[in-house]
């Protein structure tokens, strides 16, 4: 017989997979540590592990004398500069993650949009790489990003396991500068709402073009976020 999980481990994933699931949004109420005690049998010490352990990594926010709630992942970038996933992460003290879903060589017919955003030809090969974005283990987003073979003949799966701008920043500059994005909301795929383990939620799609320094473009992303899982706030340099 496997190990038998520690129930405090059980309670935490069961939580962490109700908000995974869309079953707890951002500001539901979490139930209390009796409420846990009498569902999963347990000692008050032992709820109490869970919600702190969860508390910890910034999951739920705990309020004195009202309960337990579902937290939001606050992200603040700056107007006119872009920022990368990983970084954005740290920035909020989480430990950024991803899970590689998807990686194909295809033309520039065969993704119109990022073709034009990376201003290449139709005939021209893109490297098309699909992750689930994560942070401190909790799936945020979902990203595709894509990078002219034209600048990249040559690819390693392994950079991205790490950060992509960090990779590439070793072999390029990068003009860090340009914020330009476009930002909508839209109603996820069904593949989207199988990779990210939702349901009917909205998404925050935001897209933009990654520049180097002489001008040339090196990279469109378009990452899907989580609604219920990130909000996006712009603040404007003084």
């Amino acid at each position: 017989m496997g190990k038998q999980i520690a129930k405090y481990k059980e309670i935490e994933h069961d939580i962490l997979s109700q908000i995974q699931d869309g079953k707890l949004q951002t500001g539901d109420q979490i139930l209390t540590e009796s409420e846990l005690c009498s569902r999963y049998q347990v000692s008050r010490m032992t709820a109490r592990k869970a919600l702190d352990l969860l508390s910890s990594k910034g999951i739920l926010v705990r309020t004195p004398g009202k309960g337990t709630f579902v937290n939001s992942v606050q992200i603040t970038k700056t107007a006119n500069r872009t920022r990368s996933f990983s970084n954005d992460m740290r920035s909020i003290g989480k430990v950024p993650g991803s899970i590689l879903v998807s990686y194909q060589v295809l033309h520039g017919s065969e993704v119109p949009e990022a073709a034009e955003a990376l201003d290449i030809g139709p005939e021209e090969l893109v490297h098309c790489i699909e992750r689930i974005r994560t942070g401190d283990g909790v799936k945020m987003a979902l990203s595709y990003t894509y990078l002219p073979c034209s600048l990249f003949p040559s690819f390693d799966l392994r950079m991205l396991e790490g950060s992509l701008y960090d990779y590439i920043s070793g072999q390029y500059e990068i003009d860090l500068t340009d914020g330009s994005r476009t930002i909508s909301a839209l109603l996820p795929t069904p593949h989207q709402k199988q990779m990210l383990e939702i349901g009917d939620e909205p998404l925050l799609k935001i897209s933009h073009p990654g520049y180097l320094k002489d001008g040339r473009r090196f990279e469109y992303s378009a990452t899907y976020y989580i609604g219920s899982r990130f909000s996006y706030r712009y603040e404007r340099p003084e």
